[in-house]
């Protein structure tokens, strides 16, 4: 049931409906323990971090992001299913953009799909 889940999640994350794809990963989510807890939680974050940002809520958009790093670290050795080192990278880019955003230049967000294994 967890694979099926987390499928539907990525499909989800991957046709930018974001706040669905948060939605499920939270049902699994409720279940995990340990580095799959964490790595969910990162998953989660980043979703709902590029949820915001589609509302132009940059300081949610910003404080998810960092979180969602931390969380993709720490659960690392539970992420079988994604490239947690080039999902990190596409969050830098994407603060990076927002921060762009923030001093006045017209560029478009990278909004991104999960980078799988």
């Amino acid at each position: 049931m967890e694979k099926e889940l987390f499928e539907t999640a990525c499909r989800h994350f991957d046709h930018e409906e974001y706040f669905e794809a948060h939605e499920v990963w939270e049902e699994i989510w409720n279940d995990a323990y340990g580095p799959r807890r964490f790595f969910l939680q990162g998953l989660i974050q980043a979703a709902v971090a590029l949820h915001h940002a589609r509302n132009q809520n940059w300081a949610g958009t910003r404080k998810l992001l960092a979180s969602a790093m931390d969380y993709l670290e720490r659960g690392r050795s539970e992420a079988p299913e994604i490239d947690i080192d080039l999902m990190k990278d596409k969050i830098v880019d994407f603060e990076i953009a927002v921060q762009q955003t923030l001093a006045g230049q017209d560029i478009l967000l990278p909004f991104y799909k999960l980078p799988r294994k």
